[in-house]
């Protein structure tokens, strides 16, 4: 004969067995988010490759950041809270293999939201010329170490954070290269997109 305890935890047992059937016949059939909401292989495929590539080159700011992809053209959107990862997302997500084309959605979420519009507009213009210097002092660094080699590059800084992108000959020459901007005067960090032939 069955002891009361036992009926119980029978009858418990089966209602959680016959509820997590019917939780599973509902849920979607898988949960990926590597892969974003895409449907498409190959497009699941260049999200994840994206993402990692944010995360990998931006930090853990990127993992605020949503990627739709239709074919070779990317979308980001979301909040981040470095002025660096929303202006840099775009060069490093167009660094990725099959990428052709990004839109970028990304907001700002710090304390510069909330600024009056009038100060927010003059300290984003003063950041900007300090970003712009930034790069001519970078590049014009690159042109002297690597010669010619320097206009096949992309020269983007944000806050002192500088990415370089593009091709160049050999590793010796990419070397130099992220040496160069390493030591110029006001980089904090250099973000390496360069590929080799």
């Amino acid at each position: 004969m069955e002891s009361f305890d036992s009926k119980i935890l029978r009858v418990v047992l089966t209602s959680a067995l016959l509820l997590s059937a019917a939780c599973a016949s509902t849920a979607p059939p898988s949960y990926r988010p590597w892969a974003g909401d895409e449907d498409n292989p190959a497009d699941a495929s260049l999200a994840a490759d994206v993402h990692t590539a944010l995360l990998d080159k931006l930090g853990r700011d990127a993992m605020a950041i949503e990627i739709d992809v239709d074919g070779g053209s990317v979308r980001l959107s979301g909040h981040v809270d470095e002025r660096s990862t929303q202006e840099l997302a775009e060069e490093v997500a167009l660094s990725v293999q099959g990428v052709e084309r990004v839109e970028s959605r990304l907001e700002l979420d710090s304390g510069e939201r909330s600024a009056t519009p009038v100060g927010k507009a003059v300290s984003n213009t003063e950041l900007e010329v300090q970003d712009a210097v930034l790069e001519l002092r970078v590049g014009k660094n690159l042109l002297a170490e690597i010669g010619r080699y320097a206009l096949d590059l992309e020269v983007e800084s944000t806050d002192g954070v500088v990415s370089l992108r593009g091709r160049l000959p050999d590793r010796n020459r990419k070397r130099m290269a992220l040496k160069v901007a390493k030591e110029t005067s006001g980089v904090k960090t250099v973000i390496d997109l360069l590929d080799v032939d």
